[in-house]
């Protein structure tokens, strides 16, 4: 039974869209949760021209068909469903999203200047998500495939606690233990003309740890048969939370998801993880489900 909520897959043939599609079905043999596929076709590549539209449309009706009648054969009980839609893709997968629902995108390996991937499909879909978005590197490591590790970031909010919830809920599902991360740095970290002296650092590690073990205890009596092991890291976020899920089979991070003209980034650690992604992310924003 799937008591992780509805699962679509943004396929759309492409290489990323494969990546995404392996770690559905990874997902589904360990956790049973089925997958729907959600086709897009982009309205805008056909401009004024309605009947190659319709060709087009119905020649990616039939290369769904035949992709989902792959995925059926190979791994039977996976697929839940399979949609074509037409129009925007961002506009619409946005629509797809739900508090309860985990749409699943594909990325391509970071190459390049990272700062233009900060308009990728994943990014842009977690920025304005009504719910949790799962993002695969193309290149994912085949050590993951065998990796039990689930790994979460916290940082005492109510973002880090709803991504503390979120990825205990996938890590009790699958059978796979949690690592809860929390990584600090010291005020004025950044200025190297100020060296705070030893009581002070040992202060802080202190309270540090207390918020860490605070986290760790409020899951562990939410799900006493999961193994949670903390870990505390003195380290920026962003390298901290990449180094720390170099083996994993995936990290989950909070984002705050912000308003306005900004509303295309994530929040400074979310997103710059997903610049720079190593291992398949979930995004937890506002409005995701946590089964808290």
């Amino acid at each position: 039974m799937n008591v992780l909520g509805r699962t679509v897959l943004c396929w759309d043939g492409s290489e990323p869209a494969e990546a995404a599609g392996r770690w559905a079905v990874r997902r589904w043999e360990n956790t049973g949760a089925d997958v729907e596929f959600v086709d897009v076709l982009d309205r805008g590549l056909f401009a004024g021209d309605r009947s190659a539209l319709e060709r087009a449309t119905v020649e990616e009706e039939r290369r769904l068909a035949d992709r989902v009648g792959e995925f059926t054969s190979a791994h039977p009980g996976v697929v839940a469903g399979s949609t074509l839609l037409v129009g925007d893709p961002v506009d619409v997968l946005s629509e797809q999203t739900r508090p309860g629902t985990l749409v699943v995108v594909g990325t391509h390996r970071r190459v390049g200047p990272r700062g233009r991937y900060g308009w990728s499909m994943g990014a842009r879909l977690a920025a304005s998500a009504d719910g949790p978005v799962a993002i695969v590197p193309v290149d994912d490591s085949p050590e993951r495939h065998t990796s039990t590790e689930v790994v979460v970031g916290v940082d005492g909010s109510d973002t880090g606690r709803r991504a503390l919830h979120y990825a205990a809920r996938e890590a009790a599902a699958a059978g796979m233990r949690l690592t809860v991360v929390h990584c600090w740095q010291e005020p004025l970290a950044g200025e190297p003309l100020i060296v705070p002296d030893d009581d002070f650092v040992d202060a802080q590690q202190t309270a540090h740890q207390e918020l860490l073990d605070d986290h760790v205890r409020v899951v562990r009596l939410r799900h006493p048969s999961l193994r949670v092991d903390p870990v505390l890291l003195r380290s920026n976020p962003i390298s901290g939370l990449r180094n720390r899920t170099a083996d994993a089979a995936l990290l989950v991070v909070g984002s705050r998801q912000l308003t306005g003209w900004k509303r295309a980034w994530l929040g400074s650690v979310s997103h710059g993880l997903v610049l720079d992604i190593s291992a398949p992310t979930i995004v937890v924003g506002p409005q995701t489900l946590t089964g808290a």
